[in-house]
């Protein structure tokens, strides 16, 4: 019944590709048609493993490693802009196409629980997050435990600060609503949207250090940027 009810609702409101316009399956799932999904996706689908983050060498950092899902391009940059500022929701799913390889990234030292880091400071109902696909997996598809302590008290917006400035902001952005030693001796995964100078995902890693967790893992929908790394650059 619940197909049914989805196809109806298909047929009468239709979602049409963001990029061209048509309208077929994957667009009702992806917000994408399948050219356009083909076309955004073909560079990724034959990697075996998610990119891995390199590691800026001008700051020390809290957390082990970092990897994306996608890399910014000129068709990446355009529909992130639509899922993260245009309430697109479905294109969550189309930025987290091929998810299941992180399972073997960390498949000989998995996370205890996962999080989601705050954009904002929550206002009135929980604002929407634009890695929420990801969350959905992590946790009803590999029954990880989502920790909810870390809230964002900075009501200022990272993405609004300049380079620099990110990373004063980030030190006073974040903070727990809640004291729980659960979390010692864990392997924690912080789940975020974009990674662009890393500062907020490192601030908070820190964070989860000094309450004693063992390690830190990050993993982002798009890798946006250049990072400097031993003399190398990687640009999404």
């Amino acid at each position: 019944m619940r197909g049914v009810f989805f196809a109806i609702l298909a047929f009468l409101f239709p979602k049409y590709c963001i990029s061209c316009g048509r309208n077929d399956l994957f667009s009702e799932q992806l917000g994408l048609c399948k050219s356009c999904t083909r076309v955004g996706y073909s560079k990724r689908r034959h990697a075996n493993l998610p990119d891995p983050i390199p590691s800026p060498n001008d700051r020390f950092l809290f957390y082990e490693t970092a990897y994306a899902l996608s890399s910014r391009d000129f068709v990446s940059r355009d529909l992130f802009l639509s899922l993260k500022f245009q309430n697109e929701k479905l294109l969550g799913r189309y930025f987290i196409l091929g998810w299941k390889r992180l399972l073997q990234v960390w498949k000989t030292d998995p996370p205890d629980c996962f999080v989601m880091v705050p954009s904002r400071a929550k206002v009135g109902p929980k604002p929407y997050h634009a890695a929420w696909a990801l969350r959905d997996c992590l946790k009803y598809g590999q029954n990880m435990r989502e920790d909810t302590s870390l809230r964002k008290i900075s009501k200022d917006k990272q993405s609004e600060k300049r380079f620099e400035d990110r990373f004063f902001h980030a030190k006073k952005a974040f903070g727990f609503i809640k004291s729980d030693r659960i979390i010692e001796g864990l392997h924690v995964l912080l789940v975020d949207d974009i990674f662009t100078t890393g500062a907020s995902l490192n601030e908070i890693a820190r964070l989860y250090k000094l309450r004693g967790v063992r390690k830190v893992t990050c993993v982002v929908c798009l890798l946006s940027g250049v990072i400097e790394s031993n003399g190398c650059s990687s640009q999404g």
